[in-house]
């Protein structure tokens, strides 16, 4: 055997120094447009890292709760999770062509030759017969085939790591954008009940008026008109209230009508968080990490491809018997040792093809990584701009229902003593209960971009469950 496998020494020797050689790709060229990018300066220099949990800082248990719920039991998050498993088991198929197989065979066939005897009778030869083997091959990673492969795998595990994380930030950022819809929606029930009582009540007043002939009819259909108006929009605004408390539900992997909440208000908030530089941003940012490990893993993808376009060297050894007797098995053995080289020498340009595939792969990766970057900048950038403004109209709108709460109050004081016109009084309460739901959205969208902007600063990503971590 070992004289057969003379001539083939030289060139598996050679072949193993060609083993040292690596077929790498064309390395790809990130762009530095937002290398110099900034943000507008709106947070105070002295501002602080945004808190790990910032949701806490809303000082709301009953969302501390629903996050620890979302985290744990959201469906999408469940999904997600599952892929990060798929991928890890990914690699570890793929990092086990780093290793020989090793496979083994064993029966036991009876083998009947029937015949005839020399005298003319009839013959059957029976034997049972015993087989095993063992059979070895193993793949010489000549052109780094193999290693890139695992390594594209482990990189696309990791990208997947960085999907989960981003997936937990974005869950977060939606369960807190929900839950303030929610609170901006039961603030308006109440609102619409206390009105509801309100116009009630101003009704009466005109009632009492047009019996003592200082009023109209027409003053007192208005005012009813006005009462049904408020009925209409308190109908509408618990509707919407209880199918924000179902997306509350969903987001925390309850069926509908499963979870309830006790009335709060919109929170106070505190301080614009600090920003940092655009480049801590783009390496806290997991969707932007996640881009990147994907430029990675196809660059590795291309590296593998070129290399699959070279001949490939296997090792294979067997060892095998066969015998009657079992008990003499792998006393009469064989042993095969062989050296294979497989080289593509037309393939009608397939491998070439999967080649310019691949790279096309990574121009889109590259691309894409670029684009996830200038969005991360533009993100934060977004959410200062929009908070700034937003509390500018927040403020706005405080001053405005203000003044029109202190004019209802003197109009009706003067439509109590005859010197005021109804249709005033009328105009005066429709005007100041716009302000008021006016107010509460306004103050709802400021909660709602201070929310984005922890997002985009990706401050905190919750902490995995003990099953992932395992």
């Amino acid at each position: 055997m070992k004289h057969h496998l003379k001539p083939l020494l030289p060139l598996v020797l050679a072949l193993s120094l060609g083993a040292c050689t690596t077929v790498e790709s064309r390395k790809p060229e990130i762009d530095s447009r937002f290398e110099n990018a900034t943000f507008k300066p709106l947070v105070s220099p002295n501002a602080v890292q945004a808190p790990a949990d910032w949701w806490t800082g809303f000082s709301s248990e009953q969302l501390n709760t629903l996050m620890q719920q979302s985290q744990a039991d959201n469906l999408s998050l469940e999904a997600t999770e599952a892929r990060l498993r798929a991928a890890q088991a990914s690699l570890e198929a793929t990092q086990a062509s780093f290793f020989p197989s090793l496979t083994l065979n064993a029966g036991r066939q009876e083998n009947t030759v029937k015949g005839t005897s020399i005298k003319g009778q009839a013959t059957n030869n029976r034997g049972l017969f015993t087989s095993a083997s063992f059979v070895a091959s193993y793949e010489i990673d000549l052109w780094s085939r193999v290693r890139n492969t695992a390594k594209a795998s482990e990189l696309q595990l990791q990208a997947t790591r960085y999907e989960l994380d981003a997936a937990r930030i974005s869950i977060a950022g939606q369960l807190a954008t929900t839950w303030s819809q929610w609170v901006a929606a039961d603030q308006t029930v109440r609102l619409f009940e206390t009105e509801l009582e309100s116009f009630q009540t101003n009704l009466k007043l005109v009632e009492l008026r047009f019996r003592q002939g200082g009023a109209v009819a027409s003053d007192v259909l208005q005012q009813r008109q006005l009462v049904e108006s408020a009925q209409g929009n308190l109908a509408q605004a618990q509707a919407n209230r209880d199918v924000l408390l179902n997306s509350l539900a969903l987001l925390v992997g309850q069926p509908p009508n499963k979870i309830s909440l006790n009335s709060e208000n919109l929170p106070t908030l505190p301080a614009l968080p600090a920003t940092g530089f655009p480049a801590e941003l783009l390496n806290r940012r997991p969707d932007v990490q996640q881009a990147w490990a994907q430029v990675l893993a196809t660059d590795r993808s291309v590296a593998a491809a070129i290399a699959n376009r070279f001949p490939q060297l296997s090792l294979r050894a067997s060892f095998s018997d066969q015998t009657r007797d079992s008990d003499l098995l792998f006393d009469n053995w064989v042993r095969n040792l062989s050296v294979n080289l497989v080289a593509p020498l037309f393939d009608g340009g397939a491998r070439s093809a999967e080649v310019e595939r691949q790279r096309a792969l990574l121009d889109q990766a590259v691309a894409q990584y670029q684009d996830a970057a200038i969005n991360a900048l533009a993100d934060v950038d977004n959410a200062l701009i929009q908070e700034t403004r937003q509390g500018e109209a927040v403020e706005s709108f405080q001053r405005q229902l203000e003044l029109a709460e202190l004019s209802l109050k003197r109009l009706f004081a003067g439509y109590r003593n005859g010197t005021v016109d109804y249709l005033a009084i009328l105009d005066a309460q429709q005007s100041t209960s716009q302000l008021r739901r006016n107010l509460v959205n306004a103050q709802q969208q400021l909660v709602g971009f201070r929310i984005a902007l922890y997002r985009a600063l990706s401050g905190s990503i919750p902490q995995p469950t003990a099953a992932e971590q395992s």
